[in-house]
């Protein structure tokens, strides 16, 4: 991998990072603390739209 293939990777998953502990962050405060249903919801499907996009990562780098 070059190094800017190494730059954006790293870039990358620091945003995966900080966007799916933000998410889990909201699913746990709307459940817990105002039992916001909305704001579960929404943290559920940001959750699901990281995980596919690590899952789909994981495969491409695995057949590369």
């Amino acid at each position: 991998m070059s190094e800017r293939g190494m730059e954006d990777w790293l870039v990358r998953y620091l945003v995966v990072l900080v966007v799916g502990s933000t998410a889990l962050l909201a699913l746990l405060y709307g459940l817990v603390f105002m039992n916001s249903m909305g704001t579960a919801a929404l943290s559920v499907v940001v959750l699901a739209l990281v995980s596919v996009l690590v899952v789909r990562d994981l495969r491409d780098w695995r057949t590369a």
